[in-house]
């Protein structure tokens, strides 16, 4: 697909804003349009955090809904982009959790977290109540430990399988049970009558492991920067590295203490981030929050979401969703089109009197092919029968369709 830039400064922005937000914001597109590199980059990851909270209550949906309206409304992309990065890297589902109050107390803590601290963010994890119950956590004592949590932690959530034996994650099982949520506070707590305070030999060392230290020793482990490293490069340029470049980026990321603010602006200064206009496909949920800021789509009907297979709160399982080519496949297609030709866009302000200029400005389009363009301007009405109006319809559905609107 031959690109052609339609603003040079306008079309690096648009990228730049792209990965690190999950919207599209022609207004911070403009923002960092022709600052240098390095001036861009720390104006995106400096940028204040919100420090709003979700709603806690019973239906999870109003907390899945404020996070919309938050994505929709607030100038702090990269928290909330960070905020669905480690919901994917560490997912929970809210039906397993059971009590939906948890739901928005863990997205809280997320959003607290996303742009701070590695290891206290997965040490906050370990001790969440959405995530003890998702894990079945709570029924874990020393007398009969379960062993899910330790087991995912180490497989998915630290370095991977390959770094550790059953041994360990038995040791570990043993050494983090005893930790409960309490049915009407939703407190986490630890009770020691239902945990294990004798020595277990855990990566080679016998002592007595907690759960606090069981996940700082994971963290220092230079296997799990470099995974972690290696996801988020994927996440944010697009393409994977190479064991030996995971290897490198993880040594300098425990170099910088494991802080995220850090590893991100690396990762946005490096050349390989600014290579390609477009490198991986959209997922379900980040085509749906771009899809949701160009047409201003209701987060009340949170149906559109989740037909697009990404609903937050509800992975496949607990590695969370796959990533790469199956979002572009037959069936994610026909989802996407369904949601763009259910919208009535006389309800979109402005969709009717714009130019093609102007919808692909809204779009964040910049960067755009000769294909995708002709096909645009074709649309004359004249052939079709379907009048000012209808053209106009179909001008917005052949740009939100395009291959450039699915990718990121």
């Amino acid at each position: 697909m031959g690109l052609a830039e339609r603003d040079p400064e306008k079309a690096k922005a648009a990228q730049l804003i792209r990965r690190t937000s999950m919207r599209v914001d022609p207004e911070a597109i403009a923002s960092v349009a022709g600052l240098e590199r390095a001036d861009a980059v720390q104006r995106i990851v400096n940028a204040p955090a919100d420090a709003g909270r979700a709603p806690v209550s019973d239906k999870s949906d109003e907390a899945i809904k404020w996070w919309l309206g938050r994505i929709a409304n607030q100038p702090t992309g990269l928290q909330d982009r960070m905020m669905f990065f480690w919901h994917t890297l560490i997912p929970t589902h809210r039906y397993a959790v059971g009590w939906q109050e948890l739901v928005a107390t863990q997205m809280n803590m997320v959003r607290e977290n996303a742009l701070g601290n590695f290891r206290t963010l997965l040490q906050a994890f370990m001790v969440d109540g959405a995530m003890i119950r998702y894990l079945n956590a709570q029924q874990s004592t020393g007398k009969r430990p379960n062993e899910n949590l330790a087991r995912e932690l180490m497989e998915l959530f630290t370095t991977g399988v390959g770094f550790y034996s059953e041994k360990d994650v038995k040791a570990a099982a043993l050494a983090m049970s005893g930790w409960t949520v309490d049915k009407d506070s939703y407190a986490v707590s630890y009770d020691p009558e239902r945990g294990y305070a004798e020595p277990v030999t855990f990566f080679g060392q016998e002592k007595v492991w907690d759960l606090s230290s069981i996940v700082d020793h994971l963290c220092d482990q230079t296997a799990t920067a470099s995974r972690i490293a290696g996801k988020l490069w994927y996440h944010l340029v697009g393409s994977e590295l190479g064991d030996e470049e995971k290897a490198t980026l993880g040594i300098w990321w425990q170099e910088q203490n494991l802080e995220i603010k850090p590893l991100v602006g690396k990762i946005l200064m490096d050349d390989r981030f600014w290579a390609d206009h477009y490198a991986r496909p959209r997922t379900g949920f980040e085509y749906y929050t771009a899809l949701a800021n160009v047409l201003k789509l209701d987060p009340e009907k949170l149906w559109q979401a989740k037909n697009l297979g990404q609903m937050p709160w509800e992975p496949p399982n607990v590695g969370g969703w796959p990533v790469g080519s199956r979002w572009l496949n037959p069936d994610s297609l026909l989802r996407r089109s369904e949601v763009i030709f259910s919208v009535d866009y006389k309800q979109v302000p402005g969709a009717l009197s714009a130019s093609v200029d102007e919808i692909l400005d809204r779009c964040g389009l910049w960067v755009i092919s000769d294909e995708t363009l002709a096909a645009i301007n074709s649309v004359d009405g004249k052939e079709e029968g379907i009048g000012a109006e209808g053209v106009l319809n179909l001008k917005w559905r052949l740009a939100l369709s395009s291959p450039e609107f699915q990718l990121q």
